[in-house]
């Protein structure tokens, strides 16, 4: 079984800052055997909202090999930063959602001012 947790910092940002968020996803093997985490069918809803944008990002790029075979009680975890300005369009709170194999990580929230 899989845990995964999701953190952004920094919590509050402005309109300007925005591409200084960093998302980060980790996902921590809690059974007892070597497994496929399958991150990349991980998803992310943005104050209800499925994001295309953290779509491309989790199933693109050069990973790690646990990101494929993640052995029992470790953990793998990556970290964007360049999607705070695809996710957060305009002032207001934000409500952060990882999806992952039907079980919800902790909500994140993030504030935007003007």
């Amino acid at each position: 079984m899989i845990q995964t947790r999701l953190s952004a910092e920094p919590a509050s940002l402005t309109m300007d800052t925005r591409d200084r968020l960093r998302l980060t996803l980790s996902a921590t093997n809690v059974g007892t055997e070597i497994v496929d985490p399958e991150l990349h069918r991980a998803q992310l809803t943005v104050n209800g909202r499925r994001s295309r944008a953290f779509a491309l990002a989790v199933g693109n790029g050069k990973r790690e090999s646990k990101w494929y075979a993640l052995p029992p009680g470790d953990t793998v975890s990556m970290t964007w930063s360049t999607l705070g300005e695809r996710l957060l369009a305009e002032p207001g709170d934000y409500t952060l959602v990882l999806t992952h194999e039907g079980r919800d990580a902790e909500p994140v929230t993030v504030a935007v001012e003007p």
